[in-house]
């Protein structure tokens, strides 16, 4: 049944947070009929199925035993820039670093940015709706992806959305798709919306604050004025001591941590009067470019120095930042652990990085921060998604702020897409309605 396709015996592998992979098989595809080919096959054979990026994902979206692995690695083509109608259609393995080099050559990008750009891959990202530093202005891949071809359980392949700015077409199916951590078909292709490279000079400030509250108040006085920047970051003083060891950054550790905040030109002057009492220095072109690189690695950094780390993901109204980091660092002293912060503060998406040696507490800790987010009303997952690690999380939130209806709703978009139940099993949305059902489990590494 898979005669011609790429197979190997199934390898242990082990993705960005530590979650353990055990495959059966690990397939290869090449093109979306070799995709078809292993859909079928492992559903009549009953076989789970788990789609592969880079890895990079957080939250425990790949963990398997004994599924067929799709390894989406052998489909890597950009296959059209669009320069009138302002799309990328791509295969799903193009890596996103890749992808904006290539745009840059006609003079376009595509604004989202997860922190592993340079790693991550096109349809992981779109898979699970990735998110990033430029998200305070450009928004998620929710917002930029127009169309895709899926691979449905069924093995019957289909095309959503369209490569359209304006399209009203029936049901949103596409921002189902986008998001649904394969938990619902193969992504095969997918059409990207583009736009012009700014041409406004853009402006890169370090900003040394004494606190994380410091940074909250900053980005409220900010949004105050209403300057709308292009990046606004914090990492505390634990992550800048862990880049200057790790990557040698040269920032200054003195301090309480870092405000890293880009603008363009014409606001640069309104920001400037809100920072005359504080410490920062201004950079651009090459030397903004380095600053954004560093602040990307900031998660390996404090990896490579951690025996175990458990990178969270909630985000809040921005309203509510402060309240937010306070009981942040309230759980920090409880536990009696580090936890240092890094945040995307302009849209209120916090990283409290777990760091500690006791695996037992890990899940206790880490569902406790994601609680902050549902007490202050916000979402438990900005960017990193919902796995099996959140699946519990996710249901409480469902249940506080919707209703129990809208995640019975969802368990049944997932019962009728895959009927068969093959498509990343008992994660998601399928293993938070289990659990809501028993009001109870715990998610183990």
């Amino acid at each position: 049944m898979l005669d011609g396709i790429e197979i190997e015996e199934g390898k242990e592998r082990e993705d960005f947070a530590g979650f353990k992979i055990k495959p059966k098989i690990i397939a290869y595809p090449k093109n979306e009929d070799e995709v078809v080919k292993i859909v079928n096959y492992a559903r009549d054979n009953n076989i789970p199925i788990v789609t592969y990026g880079a890895g990079t994902s957080l939250a425990g979206h790949l963990q398997c035993e004994g599924c067929i692995l799709v390894d989406m690695k052998r489909m890597d083509k950009i296959l059209e820039i669009n320069e009138i109608d302002w799309y990328v259609r791509v295969q799903p393995a193009v890596n996103l670093e890749r992808l904006n080099v290539e745009l840059s050559k006609k003079g376009f990008f595509f604004p989202p940015d997860p922190a592993s750009y340079f790693l991550c891959s096109v349809g992981g990202a779109t898979a699970n709706a990735s998110g990033g530093m430029r998200g305070v202005k450009y928004g998620t891949f929710r917002d930029w992806v127009l169309a895709l071809r899926v691979v449905l359980p069924n093995g019957k392949v289909v095309k959503i959305g369209e490569p359209l700015r304006k399209n009203r077409g029936g049901y949103d199916l596409l921002h189902l798709f986008v998001g649904s951590e394969g938990t619902l078909g193969i992504i095969t292709e997918i059409w990207l919306r583009i736009i012009p490279l700014p041409q406004s000079k853009i402006y890169t400030l370090l900003v040394y604050v004494n606190d994380i509250e410091e940074a909250g108040e900053l980005i409220f006085n900010i949004r105050k004025k209403g300057i709308l920047p292009e990046i606004a970051e914090y990492i505390d003083d634990q992550v800048v001591r862990a880049l200057n060891r790790q990557l040698n950054a040269r920032l200054d550790e003195s301090g309480g941590g870092v405000f890293i905040i880009s603008v363009e030109e014409e606001n640069l002057l309104k920001l400037r009067d809100l920072l005359a009492d504080k410490k920062y220095i201004i950079t651009e072109g090459d030397e903004a470019e380095k600053i954004y690189s560093i602040r990307a690695q900031s998660a390996i950094a404090l990896k490579a120095e951690a025996k175990l780390m458990y990178v969270e993901d909630i985000v809040v109204p921005v309203s509510r930042l402060i309240d937010a980091i306070k009981r942040i660092k309230e759980i920090e002293k409880k536990y009696n652990i580090r936890m240092p912060v890094i945040a995307h503060i302009g849209d209120g998406n916090l990283h409290p990085n777990i760091i500690l040696d006791d695996p037992l507490k890990a899940q206790e800790i880490f569902e406790e921060v994601a609680k902050i987010a549902i007490e202050l009303g916000g979402s438990i997952s900005g960017e990193h998604g919902i796995g099996v690690q959140k699946a519990k999380v996710l249901a409480e939130q469902l249940s506080a702020h919707n209703g129990k209806e809208v995640l019975k709703i969802m368990k049944g978009i997932k019962d009728l897409i895959d009927p068969y139940h093959i498509m990343n099993p008992d994660k998601f949305v399928e293993l938070a309605y289990k659990l809501s059902e028993k009001n109870e489990g715990s998610i183990s590494r």
